[in-house]
């Protein structure tokens, strides 16, 4: 045995056919692939948790859209001196957009912490 495993106590698992590719169907819900850390978190959590971060992406993505947006009009006053109500009126759109990513977002996260 290796002397600088962490993990050095074995246990052993026997599945039948039924059970091993319930196992199998259960890593995979879970986006799992390496079955021993699966094994060893279920068994020592009881649970796992997985998140779903597309909604997230989606808010980073408009984040940055409108970052750009408001770095456009910027610029664009500056040069000169003032803004155009069609940009105005774009980055409002684009906030509007983001209001209930945000609200779905929050409501997740509280469902997460309590669930």
């Amino acid at each position: 045995m290796d002397k600088n495993r962490t993990r050095k106590n074995r246990v052993s698992l026997r599945l039948d056919d039924a059970e091993l590719l319930q196992l199998q169907q259960n890593m995979k819900t879970a986006n799992k692939t390496n079955r021993e850390a699966y094994l060893r978190k279920m068994a020592l959590e009881g649970s796992i948790t997985t998140i779903d971060t597309k909604p997230t992406a989606d808010l980073v993505r408009l984040v940055a859209n409108i970052s750009s947006n408001v770095n456009q009009v910027t610029k664009r006053c500056n040069e000169t001196g003032s803004a155009y109500e069609k940009d105005v009126l774009a980055l409002q759109a684009e906030i509007d957009l983001l209001k209930p990513l945000i609200v779905e977002a929050h409501r997740n996260s509280v469902k997460m912490k309590r669930g």
